[in-house]
């Protein structure tokens, strides 16, 4: 179910060599992202645009094993960011798929969820792991 993954080392590869996929898709370069490959998995994806309701504030992907990817805005007093979305309830998309919601800043796409979804563990672990034999490219 959703409690928690179990994270070994295919899986924390898979996840790394697949937030690269994901940072190079929104053209964010090796400082702009980072990941954490132990429990619980986290990434963070700087993104190089604002949104329009947010003028000056910076822009970052979000990716947490429970829920996949949200896209959020930093706050001014340095408290949690603002999640002004999440990418629909598959918590492994394509990169590509991650890209295009990138890319949706402030518009409200279709494939967005308001509401913060529930991914599925093991499902998880296993799309992540399909990612730890293939080499980046």
């Amino acid at each position: 179910m959703t409690e928690q993954m179990l994270v070994d080392a295919t899986v924390g590869l898979g996840f790394e060599r697949y937030v690269q996929r994901v940072a190079v898709g929104v053209g964010a370069g090796i400082e702009q992202w980072c990941c954490r490959r132990e429990h619980p998995l986290e990434a963070y994806i700087a993104l190089d645009r604002t949104v329009p309701r947010f003028p000056g504030r910076e822009v970052a992907l979000l990716w947490e094993e429970t829920c996949g990817w949200a896209l959020a805005v930093e706050t001014r007093s340095g408290e949690d960011l603002i999640v002004l979305g999440y990418l629909g309830e598959h918590a492994v998309p394509a990169p590509d798929a991650v890209a295009d919601f990138a890319a949706t800043l402030g518009t409200r796409s279709p494939h967005w969820v308001m509401n913060r979804p529930l991914a599925d563990s093991d499902e998880t672990a296993r799309e992540l792991r399909s990612y730890s034999g293939s080499a980046y490219a």
